[in-house]
């Protein structure tokens, strides 16, 4: 899965709450349970009407087993 750049940031909220979906549903393809290991994974706009997605925190497990998924698409040739 090479890439698919960011929707423009052009209407803020709804292209960083679509980037938080496929974010979630990319999670939740390579087994994580996303409302248990990012329970506060979700979206807004900053004061300068900037889109963003927030991870917030997560377990040492679940950074770890982010870490071996990321290490092995990249192993495997997954880039942006």
């Amino acid at each position: 899965m090479t890439g698919q750049g960011p929707p423009a940031d052009t209407d803020g909220g709804p292209a960083a709450q679509r980037a938080a979906d496929r974010l979630a549903l990319a999670l939740e393809d390579v087994g994580f349970d996303v409302g248990q290991a990012f329970p506060m994974l979700h979206s807004g706009v900053s004061s300068d009407g900037l889109g963003f997605v927030e991870l917030g925190r997560v377990t040492r497990e679940v950074a770890w087993s982010l870490a071996v998924v990321l290490a092995e698409a990249a192993r495997r040739g997954v880039t942006l």
